[in-house]
């Protein structure tokens, strides 16, 4: 998370995570120019690492070895996914969710690039069978129309729409058969949440901060809670 002592995607973030005794790891993901996918979280690399350019502009050969560029964080390495999970302990024991950050690099319109939304999913595909994960991973967007194209593509998927509105979120999720949806914690309440699992739907919150947050969250009785907080959360849920 954001208030981590290491930059947030980073190897080292992660592993401290799970470490710390986390169920499973919220993964920012985006596709470079040769279809790998790597754990970055902004557009432009130039935005937080040592290299300049979109991520989809360049190759991962080209983005491999790059740093963080916060002094304090210019140890660590922007990672590819199959360096992550190549090097998780016991990696089907935890949960995945895969925030799929798209930037087509394209001056279409956001739908209107499919070789780019195709090759995402592929990239998406072979990774989850390399590694044997299908029971592991979720997959979030807030583009239903990718969404649908995963639902042509993966087998054994959890689709969550991502939804700024839980109304507009429970619509889509409904309309499209997918798993569940996930919702920024302020913008969903208990009843809601009782509301989607009357519908059948998995609920996961994010944007759980510090203070009192976790708790809040916990409140509401979501199914998962992603939190830049872990250590207090864990600590509530002893």
């Amino acid at each position: 998370g954001i208030f981590s002592q290491y930059p947030r995607n980073s190897y080292e973030s992660l592993i401290k995570a799970l470490n710390l005794g986390a169920d499973g790891l919220e993964i920012d993901i985006q596709l470079t120019k040769d279809n790998h996918l790597i754990a970055f979280h902004d557009e432009d690399l130039s935005q937080s690492a040592s290299i300049n350019g979109l991520v989809r502009s360049l190759n991962w050969s080209e983005i491999k070895g790059s740093t963080y560029l916060n002094p304090i964080y210019s140890e660590y390495a922007v990672i590819s996914l199959h360096q992550l999970f190549s090097n998780i302990n016991n990696l089907n024991s935890y949960q995945y969710i895969l925030d799929c950050k798209l930037f087509p690099n394209s001056e279409a319109d956001s739908n209107g690039d499919p070789e780019y939304y195709n090759d995402y999913v592929y990239a998406m595909q072979q990774l989850i069978e390399e590694f044997n994960l299908s029971d592991n991973i979720y997959i979030e967007s807030y583009r239903p129309f990718f969404l649908e194209l995963v639902q042509t593509q993966i087998n054994d998927h959890k689709l969550l729409i991502n939804s700024q509105s839980f109304d507009e979120g429970l619509a889509i999720a409904n309309r499209l058969n997918l798993f569940g949806i996930s919702m920024g914690m302020t913008k969903i309440n208990q009843s809601q949440v009782e509301s989607a699992h009357a519908n059948n739907k998995f609920v996961s919150i994010w944007g759980v901060r510090r203070g009192s947050a976790n708790m809040d969250a916990i409140d509401k009785n979501p199914d998962l809670i992603q939190t830049d907080n872990l250590n207090g959360l864990i600590k509530l849920l002893e």
